[in-house]
């Protein structure tokens, strides 16, 4: 018996918004409806009337879960210890980026990517705004991918007329992207080239022409824009690539019409052991065929495993057309 006045008393609450309407809320009661109208939802301050659809009925909201992010092909609450701690430290990084000197970083949608600089920001350019955003907090820029797929460019200014360009990949997989990357500051440099090899023996003259090139390639988009050089005289061709065989990344080929030729690269150590570089050893590989630069230049010698460099090399009299493809190689010793 007290179970069906318990009954009772819960299907008479239910039923009173049914028989008082919106008096309960103090609104005037609604007219009557047409048998075939559907009644529309009362949306709260602040939602879009977007939600409904113009024949009446909603869209459903519909809250998943976030796929589960893959290492290799494996869960990452499958890994161990140790693979966890070497998947993180791709993660966050800190680099060692001069002026002008291209890097190329990977974000994936829905994890933002934040630059963290040691010098104050003057400003930045962005390539595609419809890609990529970009929110400043303090001497950090945190970066937020807007599509799945794609790449842009990113310059970001500093004091001096010093740049840091940034080549950004959105990637499907947030197994391939970055988190966080620390940039060391600006290093002191006495001259243009702060570690360089000369391969093609002494030659008058032709140490200007290195000076003349690296400046170039350090400061190409300030000179653009200043007016003191044109893409007519300075061809700048955009590679970025990546060669899971020999490790190399290439950034930009710069075509001078002047005739020389240089190529902007990075180079990551992938052996479990410290690695001496000898920039004397580098190659420009088409074909069956090895040519010597004319010029190396790197800003680290010595790499941990899976540390990374960056440099470029100069062809003064390159033997071969730009549009040729090509690969960079060590030359065994």
């Amino acid at each position: 018996m007290k179970a069906l006045q318990t009954s009772r008393i819960v299907l008479g609450l239910l039923l009173l918004p049914l028989v008082f309407g919106n008096a309960l809320s103090g609104e005037p009661l609604p007219g009557s409806l047409p048998s075939d109208a559907i009644p529309q939802p009362n949306l709260p301050p602040g939602v879009n009337e977007a939600l409904s659809n113009p024949n009446g009925s909603s869209k459903q909201v519909v809250e998943e879960d976030a796929p589960p992010v893959l290492v290799n092909g494996r869960r990452a609450d499958e890994l161990n210890e140790d693979e966890l701690r070497n998947f993180l430290q791709d993660k966050v990084r800190t680099i060692h980026q001069g002026d002008g000197q291209v890097e190329m970083l990977r974000i994936a949608p829905g994890y933002p990517l934040v630059l963290e600089f040691a010098e104050p920001i003057s400003g930045w350019e962005l390539g595609d705004g419809k890609l990529i955003s970009v929110k400043r907090s303090l001497q950090s820029l945190i970066l937020r991918a807007t599509e799945d797929k794609g790449d842009t460019s990113l310059i970001v200014f500093f004091g001096g007329g010093k740049t840091r360009p940034y080549h950004l990949f959105v990637e499907e997989s947030f197994a391939k992207a970055q988190t966080l990357i620390r940039v060391a500051p600006f290093a002191k440099r006495n001259g243009m080239v702060q570690k360089a090899s000369w391969s093609g023996g002494e030659q008058p003259g032709q140490y200007a022409d290195v000076a003349e090139v690296a400046h170039v390639v350090e400061n190409y988009d300030l000179l653009v824009r200043e007016g003191s050089i044109t893409p007519r005289d300075i061809q700048r061709l955009a590679l970025f690539r990546r060669s899971q065989m020999t490790g190399f990344d290439y950034y930009y080929l710069y075509r001078f019409a002047s005739g020389p030729l240089a190529i902007t690269f990075a180079w990551r150590n992938p052996f479990p052991y410290p690695v001496r570089l000898d920039e004397s050893t580098l190659r420009v590989a088409i074909g069956g065929s090895r040519f010597i630069p004319d010029f190396v230049s790197v800003n680290k010698e010595l790499l941990p495993p899976k540390a990374a460099t960056s440099g470029f090399l100069i062809l003064f009299d390159p033997p071969f057309a730009p549009e040729q493809p090509f690969a960079l190689v060590w030359k065994p010793r």
